[in-house]
């Protein structure tokens, strides 16, 4: 799942938390570790998933999930 939005910016493209004002740029990325669209989405989903969005943990066979 994304949790983040998208906007371009002067040749490059701003990745906004979809929970608070968190953003990241593409130039805040060296192109030499990879692609800096894929480094940004993952450190906004990284943000995301600390912060934000509590994981869901299975209940025992047949019970109900945890709440």
């Amino acid at each position: 799942m994304r949790y983040y939005t998208t906007k371009p910016a002067n040749g490059s493209t701003i990745f906004t938390c979809t929970f608070c004002a968190h953003s990241v740029n593409t130039r805040d990325f060296r192109s030499i570790d990879g692609n800096c669209r894929t480094q940004a989405a993952a450190a906004i989903n990284q943000h995301a998933a600390a912060l934000h969005v509590r994981p869901w943990l299975p209940g025992k066979l047949g019970g109900r999930g945890a709440l």
